[in-house]
């Protein structure tokens, strides 16, 4: 199972995809989006383009995207809401099921703590996939967080009708509290 996870922005739109089997996680490939072009709808068209490109590519089966964080100004906070939207529609018309997670729930998945630091949320990222260099930038490392929390809180992971987590996801969850 190849997962797509998304930090959305309008500036350095993160990506991350992992690859999900049986007792394992490895990581795929990571990085960003940065448009070079400085009228913000110019910005979105290449979010979009890029995001259909990789997906296309690296032929995900699910999707992740963080929750827009809502923060004192409304005006940013609607423009990552339309770069979301554009890297949502990139996903669905692609056909992925999307999974929306909070800051503080990816947060908590990887680092045991909904307040981590971008910079612990790294760190962790880098010991569960068994990294030798942490990933940057931190957008990237956020994406790949994003997917690691769907691996954990997703119906992949689920136990056919019995609503508890598969073996193989128990232990890596002890894995990755324990770090």
């Amino acid at each position: 199972m190849i997962i797509l996870g998304v930090d959305p922005s309008s500036r350095s739109a993160g990506y991350g995809l992992i690859e999900y089997s049986k007792r394992k996680v490895r990581l795929i490939t990571c990085g960003c989006i940065r448009p070079k072009e400085s009228e913000f709808e110019d910005r979105l068209v290449h979010i979009f383009d890029e995001m259909t490109r990789l997906i296309g590519e690296y032929a995900p089966e699910e999707g992740a995207i963080e929750d827009t964080f809502v923060g004192k100004d409304a005006r940013t906070a609607a423009k990552l809401d339309q770069a979301r939207g554009g890297l949502i529609i990139a996903m669905r018309k692609a056909g992925l099921p999307i999974a929306h997670y909070t800051p503080a729930t990816v947060k908590k998945a990887v680092a045991g703590n909904g307040q981590a630091t971008k910079e612990r949320v790294q760190y962790m990222v880098s010991q569960v996939l068994a990294l030798k260099e942490l990933p940057k930038p931190l957008d990237a490392s956020d994406a790949l967080a994003i997917a690691l929390c769907h691996t954990q809180r997703s119906s992949l992971v689920i136990s056919e009708g019995k609503g508890q987590r598969k073996p193989e996801v128990e232990a890596l969850l002890s894995r990755m509290v324990r770090r």
